[in-house]
């Protein structure tokens, strides 16, 4: 399967909402993530809130031939996972189900870090062997492990010094 990786600017991002969420919705709605659409709603929003209002916004996105979005990496310079230090936060990183397991995600990840100045990055992402096991992979650590309000759901913090 063929695909293009473009830079996906904070506005284009906007201007392809709909996009996004049919994608993330997609990406979301199944294992391990099981995500409602409401969930996928506070996704989008959240991400395109960061994009429109953050000079470090940064995204990559990927389609295929047709101009069919098949996936995308967003981030932003953060403290809220540190809690004092800034570092890059990989804030995003969605592929449509069709693609997955193809090296997509892997693509998306690397042309969104790549060019960043040299520092940490850190991610937080559901704390099950499927996605810790594959940022381990890729160079990341876990160093923390979180739970928020929902039931059930555990989250890892993970790290890598670039």
């Amino acid at each position: 399967m063929t695909h293009r990786l473009t830079a996906f600017p904070a506005g284009e991002a906007v201007r392809r909402r709909d996009e996004l969420l049919d994608l993330c919705g997609r990406a979301f709605g199944g294992a391990p993530w099981h995500e409602p659409p409401s969930g996928t709603v506070r996704t989008v929003e959240r991400l395109l809130g960061s994009a429109v209002g953050r000079p470090d916004f940064r995204a990559v996105a990927a389609f295929g031939p047709e101009g069919a979005l098949r996936g995308f990496a967003a981030g932003w310079t953060d403290t809220l996972l540190t809690g004092r230090e800034p570092a890059f936060e990989l804030a995003e990183l969605v592929v449509a189900p069709a693609h997955q397991g193809a090296g997509l995600g892997r693509a998306l990840h690397d042309a969104l870090l790549t060019g960043l100045a040299p520092g940490s990055r850190l991610l937080m992402t559901l704390d099950v062997p499927e996605l810790t096991k594959r940022y381990e992979r890729w160079g990341w650590s876990v160093t923390d492990r979180r739970t928020t309000g929902t039931p059930g759901r555990a989250y890892a913090v993970m790290r890598r010094e670039d």
